[in-house]
């Protein structure tokens, strides 16, 4: 499912983003095209503009000088003196012939209404505008014609072509840069999109992980109550004598699925951000004290001391939900005197511990046990749901949830709840609550 979703994502992430790229490169390349195509024109005007200053007023034009010009310029220069051709034979070397060049900017400066074979009527300058050319191989020229009268009394004709070659040559690179660039740039998009896409469905991946775990583990605990009570219903039907043992079998298994469905719903509702808690002023001292007065006899019977430790200053109090707080309480106590009983040099049970304490800005609430502790390895997923180690794996009493609804509550109170090894061995879980709602 998700190799398809990356493939797909991948693919519109290279196809939206190569399409602002090559939208980007094309505005690029029309920009350095229109360019290149301007200087070329401005070019040949400087050209020109020094081609007729000589012709106009110039005593002499020398081959040499023509030569220089054409091939510095790629030009092609024809010149005509009462219709006579200077005496000069190029030597800049174009695909289409010369003379048949020449010939074709004549015709088209005649369109124009300016003729280099007709004397002009007036002493004026006569010339055209820059025009395109093309040869009879492919190649393409800026043509030129004037007709100017000259100082003996006749009249001079100049026909200027320049060749696009390198003007061509530069488009084309461009063109060939702009494809480069823009394959490349795609290819770069589709590396960086696949491995961005990998990444950015990694939280999914491993949340649907979590949910097949959880469904699989869930299923796993329904399991077992379910199968206790098909098999102490069929006990009762087939020895109607000791139905009062099974049907109390049957009662225990229920209370305790009932247990895991409450705690299955509490981190269903949390992780749907559709449960909220109500929230009311609470004596955070009498809640304690509440909570060790319920759990002293309980620890009486199991032989743990249950001590709790308050300021000598009343506490302040807490905007929250007195049976959520109650029940993280109850589920750390729970907790510790399931898994967190140790014995002293005496022999004793060690106590579990309630502790209080007031800071600057938080109400901080612990609960520390004397146990084997938790390695540091396991640490990270003691709030995992249905963690357990191998120890509770055999307290069918408890299923691994705890600790997870513990810590949604605390985060409901916009509180945290984290675990730290007690002085001597063991665990400590503190609720940490911020002083801004007392």
């Amino acid at each position: 499912m998700f190799h398809k979703l990356r493939k797909k994502l991948t693919l519109a992430y290279t196809v939206t983003t190569g399409m602002v790229l090559v939208c980007v490169l094309a505005v690029i390349l029309y920009t350095t095209e229109r360019s290149i195509s301007e200087r070329n024109i401005e070019n040949f005007e400087k050209n020109i503009m020094e081609l007729s200053s000589k012709l106009q007023y110039g005593s002499s034009i020398s081959q040499s000088w023509l030569t220089d010009q054409e091939i510095e310029n790629q030009l092609i220069i024809h010149i005509e003196e009462n219709t006579v051709p200077f005496l000069f034979p190029g030597s800049y070397t174009t695909k289409t012939d010369r003379d048949l060049l020449v010939e074709k900017a004549k015709n088209m400066a005649s369109k124009q209404q300016v003729s280099p074979d007709i004397p002009p009527v007036s002493t004026s300058l006569q010339k055209t505008d820059i025009m395109s050319l093309n040869g009879e191989n492919g190649d393409s020229y800026l043509a030129y014609v004037m007709v100017t009268p000259s100082q003996t009394g006749g009249f001079k004709s100049m026909v200027v072509l320049h060749d696009n070659r390198q003007k061509k040559m530069q488009i084309k690179n461009g063109r060939i840069l702009f494809l480069t660039t823009g394959l490349s740039g795609i290819a770069a998009i589709f590396l960086v999109s696949w491995f961005f896409v990998e990444h950015s469905l990694k939280p999914l991946a491993k949340n649907r992980e979590k949910q097949n775990e959880f469904i699989a583990a869930a299923s796993h605990e329904l399991r077992s109550p379910l199968a206790v009570i098909q098999a102490s219903s069929s006990a009762v039907l087939e020895d109607t004598s000791r139905s009062g043992e099974f049907l109390a079998t049957i009662q225990k298994e229920c209370r305790r699925m009932g247990r895991l469905v409450n705690d299955m719903l509490v981190l269903a509702s949390a992780d749907t951000k559709g449960w909220h808690v109500a929230r009311e002023q609470i004596d955070m001292d009498t809640l304690l004290l509440d909570i060790y007065e319920h759990y002293e006899p309980l620890c009486s019977e199991k032989h743990v001391p249950l001590c709790i430790s308050l300021p000598d200053e009343p506490l302040p109090p807490v905007l929250g939900d007195k049976e959520r707080l109650e029940q993280i309480f109850s589920i750390l106590i729970d907790n510790a005197l399931t898994y967190g009983t140790g014995k002293g040099g005496t022999g004793r049970n060690l106590p579990v511990e309630l502790r209080a304490e007031v800071s600057k800005h938080h109400l901080c609430v612990s609960v520390a046990d004397h146990g084997p502790g938790i390695t540091d390895e396991k640490k990270p997923q003691v709030f995992d749901r249905f963690f357990r180690t191998d120890q509770s794996r055999r307290d069918k009493s408890h299923f691994g949830l705890g600790l997870s609804v513990a810590r949604e509550l605390a985060h409901l109170h916009d509180g945290t709840l984290t675990l730290t090894d007690t002085a001597g061995g063991g665990c400590t879980f503190t609720l940490r609550l911020k002083r801004g709602n007392f």
